[in-house]
């Protein structure tokens, strides 16, 4: 039996402090998110119901698929009580500061840290789960290999267990602890090379230069950069004779970047966390060749992964650049945001980049707190 699979027999829901249930919490204030509900419920009901406007009931909606409700609520009630807006982010910022808590999908720890519940999520399934994701990783493995390519995982740390210190009173599940390490030697014993980037992350955070951002799921551009230096030497080992490209790194001004775990502290501007200070890093290779099938040369080296990989509107860590910087190689960059590190990975495998650039390492980037999320609509993933 896998360590993974005795994970089976320890899981249990706790870690997750429930700040409501906090006895140094006087009791009078356990009773104000239902007296300011009534509030703003009756207040509400007494402005809307004396408009003409909310009495108009959608016409060309369907009743049955709840097409009518869903606009009659959006356009009829919403709109017409005026301070709903206000009242969200006054309650947002009560239950902030009375309670230091955010609504759910975000665990508030200390110093303006925010932390994601999924972190801190635990569920009976989660070892089955997690060895599922050991099996499928196998078999894309063996599926890459059938064209003479290699398999990298870049693991990334929870943030939680970087910076655990940072949790204030919470804690993550005890269960989750042996996990990452667990997990990254299941990969090793499997001929899988899975570079240690909890050691490397331990080692290079520093109040200067934090490996993972304040208000945000995701890593800094510092924290990218940590990784791709850590993944090159081994992908290089793989692979020492890829097609050489140099790359140039700029600094951008630091700005401010609020992070998507503020989505979960509505309060005003000022009232909760401050946004993170970012220094984008951005990346443009400064040689004469470039491009793929279009440039002449063939890019050996593909990422695949999630939102810390892909090249999105909100990406300002630019994970893709720092590893083909690292490397001295151009990466074939086909990392998606929003679908998991599964999903990718399984459409790239079967996808046109697969063909038109074969690779000599596939580049895998998969977040620890994937390890537990389940894909319904594939219980048994086939490359």
């Amino acid at each position: 039996m896998t360590r993974a699979e005795e994970h089976a027999h320890l899981v249990k829901p706790d870690g997750l402090k429930d700040n409501i249930d906090n006895h140094q919490t006087p009791t009078l204030l356990h009773w104000l998110p239902t007296v300011f509900l009534l509030a703003v419920v009756g207040l509400g009901a007494v402005s809307v119901l004396t408009q003409s406007t909310v009495r108009s009931w959608p016409t060309g909606k369907s009743l049955i698929t709840g097409e009518a409700q869903a606009e009659f609520e959006k356009k009829n009630l919403d709109a017409n009580v005026p301070w709903r807006p206000p009242s969200v982010d006054l309650w947002g910022g009560l239950n902030y500061r009375l309670f230091g808590e955010a609504r759910d999908g975000a665990v508030i720890g200390q110093n303006g840290w925010l932390f994601t519940t999924e972190e801190f999520q635990t569920a009976p399934a989660d070892a089955a789960e997690i060895a599922g994701k050991l099996t499928y990783i196998r078999q894309v493995r063996d599926e890459l290999a059938k064209s003479g390519a290699r398999l990298v995982v870049a693991l990334i740390p929870a943030k939680t267990r970087i910076y655990a210190d940072e949790l204030g009173s919470t804690r993550q599940p005890a269960v989750w602890q042996p996990v990452y390490q667990d997990f990254r030697q299941e990969l090793v014993r499997a001929g899988i090379p899975a570079p240690d980037l909890e050691a490397a992350f331990r080692q290079a955070r520093k109040p200067s230069n934090e490996v993972f951002l304040h208000t945000d799921t995701h890593w800094t551009p510092f924290g990218a950069v940590v990784a791709a230096q850590t993944l090159a030497p081994v992908v290089r080992g793989l692979a020492p004779d890829l097609p050489a490209a140099t790359y140039a790194a700029s600094q951008k001004p630091v700005t401010a970047r609020k992070g998507d775990l503020l989505r979960y502290v509505p309060v005003p501007d000022g009232g909760g966390p401050a946004p993170d200070q970012v220094q984008e890093l951005t990346y443009a290779r400064t040689d004469a060749g470039g491009g793929g099938l279009l440039g002449g040369d063939s890019l050996a080296v593909t990422l695949v992964g999630t939102s810390y990989s892909a090249e999105t509107a909100e990406n300002v860590w630019h994970f893709g650049g720092a590893l083909s910087r690292a490397l001295g190689a151009e990466v074939l960059n086909a990392a998606q945001a929003g679908k998991g590190p599964v999903v990718p990975m399984r459409e790239y495998l079967k996808g046109k980049d697969r063909q038109d650039n074969p690779p000599k390492v596939v580049v895998w980037e998969i977040p620890e707190r994937f390890l537990r999320v389940p894909y319904p609509e594939n219980q048994q993933p086939k490359p």
